[in-house]
């Protein structure tokens, strides 16, 4: 508004002073030589007047445009924030890569205009040189003007001073002379007359002027006293001389009288002589005062010549000075116009960066709330699986105490009836002594198969251990997959079939262990049965030894079968369960490959989640760091924003300043032209007035003739 309001003031201060121009020049100009030149110069600066309107038509269209673009865009921009505000930014806005360039050369926009702020300053005062320069050689081609019209007033004083002695020394000079006096007279008397009506024209017009006018007619008045006084001696002279003219013309009647009256009369050589020496000095007399009428005019032709010269180098001047001060202006404009273009152009990169930092925010927060729901997604999944996996382990921790409970519960029953059979070995010892080469071999046996059970407990245990062992290192390994698979729920629910395949196995252990606790049971049932038989025994020993014999030998035999089948029952049981303790490892052995396959597969995605967070750790560093950058870039721009306000604010200040520079150096150059007018009245009354001094000289010389 600022920039408008002064260009339309610089507009209308130029239209003004063009008009005074081109009045003054027209007025000026009327009667000179050279009005073509002086017409042509005011064409050009009428024809530079739309070209100013233009480049200010330019601007406010160019404002206009840029206001209707700005309220046009501005609803579908707010429609498509409000419908779509996580779309990517549209193509009309540029990207932030883009915009780096932009300040870059904003920065060398800046530099430019202060360069050209410095180049106008410089023309600015080269402009105020050139004034002063045109001032001063105004003022003394003034006071040249002033010099020459009051040296050729006091010329044609001189000139007109003894015409009028010498007229009134003739007392009988026939019809020209009385002729010529009032001729002369009424010249003069308009001269005054003239002189009095510029005086009171320059008096109503230019108040200021008077008391020049005042010192110029003083110093006048002293040189025409001086004037007078040497006019005073001259007259004395030339009444001597008229005196003797007067004698000489007497003489000079009184021959022609004596010539009329055809008289023959006769001179003699000394009077011939005399006069013919009065003759001559009389015609020289005319002829030097022709001489010197002539070199008179020719001083004054040249005179006038380089009077006209110096006008036209004056003129020449003053229209070189208004092109370069409507080029001065003219780039005034344009630098305005350039501001303005800076200021749209600042505002609109003003608005983008908004824009964009306002729909950066919205992203961020955007991206910040999908992160907090997807890590709050994820702690729930985490808590979930984390609750399902201890869950497990709790359920298969208990499976394994029940298991556990139920081998020591196996290993004391065989812990009982080992002590059991210890006893009723010691019993049957004491009782049957005779026994013992008989139950040798039956202890034989049974020590092997004693043998064989120690074996088989300690396979059992080994067994417990490498299952205690591999549950244990199972369990670290839950513990480290329980750590590392945090969010896989399908891979979870495999491990889950597997752990229902275990415990189904684990269910078949059970089943197999009470099909052996039976057994075990059906074998203490059996040993009671053989206790109570031998203790039948030992009481009818006595009586029925050889019934005892006889039915200790059917009952070794039946032991011995019996033994037989259970040693053959125990057998099968050892191979079915080495073939069941052979299945149960190949299946830990390809559990524990899965395992490993597993756990490698969740340590490779472990290492993928990792690496994935930590490029997303470092991807949300650069864009905090990205954002600090453009916080900082937007407080960088703010304050840019602000100097360029102030920079802005002083070139206004500048503008205003070289605007009144401007109009100051208008009005002046309005002064020049009315001072140029002046001189050009003055011209022009010199003119008449040399004209009627031609007239003058050409009826004196005629009057001479």
């Amino acid at each position: 508004e600022r920039a408008n309001e002064s260009i339309s003031q610089l507009k209308h201060t130029l239209a003004k002073g063009q008009d005074d121009i081109g009045f003054d020049q027209s007025t000026a100009d009327e009667g000179s030589d050279n009005a073509d030149s002086d017409n042509d110069d005011h064409g050009n600066a009428a024809s530079q007047e739309p070209q100013h309107s233009h480049a200010v038509n330019q601007l406010k269209i160019l404002l206009q445009h840029q206001e209707r673009v700005g309220s046009e865009e501005s609803p579908s921009r707010r429609k498509k924030s409000l419908h779509k505000p996580t779309e990517a930014v549209p193509g009309d806005l540029p990207a932030l890569s883009d915009l780096v360039p932009i300040i870059n050369d904003q920065s060398q926009y800046i530099n430019h205009l202060e360069a050209e702020v410095k180049f106008y300053k410089e023309e600015l005062c080269g402009m105020k040189d050139r004034e002063q320069a045109v001032l001063l050689q105004n003022e003394e081609l003034h006071q040249k003007l002033k010099f020459l019209t009051a040296e050729y007033t006091l010329r044609e004083q001189t000139l007109l001073d003894p015409s009028a002695n010498t007229q009134n020394s003739w007392p009988v000079g026939g019809k020209d002379c009385s002729t010529h006096q009032p001729v002369t007279s009424t010249a003069a008397h308009n001269k005054d007359q003239a002189f009095v009506t510029a005086a009171s024209g320059d008096k109503a017009k230019w108040p200021a002027e008077l008391e020049n006018l005042k010192l110029l007619y003083q110093e006048r008045i002293n040189i025409l006293d001086g004037q007078v006084q040497s006019l005073r001696k001259d007259l004395s002279e030339s009444q001597k001389t008229c005196t003797d003219l007067e004698g000489r013309l007497k003489h000079q009647k009184s021959l022609v009288s004596a010539r009329n009256s055809n008289q023959v009369g006769g001179l003699c050589l000394n009077c011939a002589q005399h006069e013919a020496v009065l003759a001559q000095t009389h015609c020289n007399v005319h002829v030097q005062t022709i001489e010197m009428l002539t070199r008179e005019r020719d001083d004054l032709m040249e005179a006038l010549v380089s009077v006209r010269q110096s006008m036209k180098e004056m003129q020449q001047r003053e229209c070189n000075a208004c092109k370069q001060v409507e080029h001065a202006v003219q780039m005034a404009e344009e630098a305005n116009f350039e501001k303005t273009k800076a200021l749209v152009h600042c505002e609109q990169l003003k608005s983008e960066m908004e824009r964009q930092k306002n729909y950066l925010e919205k992203e961020l927060a955007a991206q910040l709330s999908k992160r907090a729901d997807e890590k709050e997604a994820l702690r729930q999944e985490m808590k979930k699986e984390r609750d399902g996996l201890v869950a497990m382990v709790t359920s298969l921790s208990k499976d394994v105490a029940v298991l556990e409970a139920q081998l020591e519960r196996i290993t004391r029953e065989k812990n009982s009836l080992l002590n059991q059979l210890e006893e009723s070995q010691h019993q049957l010892a004491s009782h049957e002594m005779e026994m013992n080469k008989v139950c040798g071999e039956m202890r034989y046996q049974l020590n092997q198969s004693k043998m064989k059970k120690d074996e088989a407990e300690k396979e059992l245990r080994e067994y417990r251990t490498k299952t205690i062992r591999e549950l244990e290192i199972k369990d670290q390994k839950i513990e480290k997959l329980g750590l590392e698979l945090n969010g896989n729920k399908q891979r979870l629910e495999q491990a889950q079939q597997d752990v229902t395949g275990a415990r189904e196995e684990c269910l078949k252990l059970t089943e197999l262990l009470s099909k052996s606790e039976h057994q075990l049971h059906l074998t203490r049932l059996e040993k009671e049965t053989i206790q109570h038989s031998i203790s039948n025994e030992a009481k009818a020993r006595a009586l029925q030894a050889q019934q005892r014999e006889q039915e200790l030998t059917q009952k070794m035999q039946q032991m011995e079968a019996q033994h037989e089948k259970t040693v053959e029952e125990l057998d099968s049981l050892l191979s079915s369960q080495n073939t069941f303790i052979a299945k149960l490892k190949e299946e830990c052995c390809v559990l524990a490959r899965k395992w490993e396959q597993m756990s490698e597969k969740y340590r490779s995605e472990v290492n993928q989640l990792s690496q994935e967070k930590e490029y997303l750790h470092g991807r949300l560093e650069k864009m905090q760091k990205r954002n600090d950058e453009l916080d900082q870039q937007c407080i960088q721009h703010g304050r840019m924003h602000e100097r360029m306000k102030s920079r802005l604010q002083q070139l206004d200040k500048h503008c205003q300043a070289t605007a009144q520079q401007l109009v100051e150096l208008l009005n002046k150059q309005n002064q020049l032209f009315k001072e140029k007018h002046l001189l050009t009245e003055e011209v022009r009354f010199l003119r008449t007035q040399e004209k009627k001094r031609e007239g003058e000289l050409k009826q004196d010389t005629d009057g001479i003739k």
